[in-house]
């Protein structure tokens, strides 16, 4: 996955969650997102790149922009 493409599929997967697209900066949780959305997203995530997500990640990083950016780092090995 190109570093483009992984800040797309999580807007995109934050959107299916929460059923409406959101800004790349707004909170999951500000914009209505609750524990149930954020496991359906935190799971088709770790399906899409094949890796266990942990529910705190969310947590830490709520934005599609902040999320987007640790995983990129993690992917990178750093």
């Amino acid at each position: 996955m190109t570093g483009g493409d992984l800040p797309d599929l999580v807007r995109r997967r934050f959107a299916e969650a929460l059923g409406r697209d959101i800004g790349a900066g707004t909170s999951f949780f500000e914009a209505g997102g609750d524990s149930l959305a954020a496991e359906a997203l935190l799971t088709a995530l770790s399906r899409d790149l094949g890796v266990e997500l942990p529910g705190w990640l969310l947590l830490d990083h709520p934005t599609s922009q902040a999320l987007a950016a640790v995983l990129e780092r993690r992917a990178g090995g750093g």
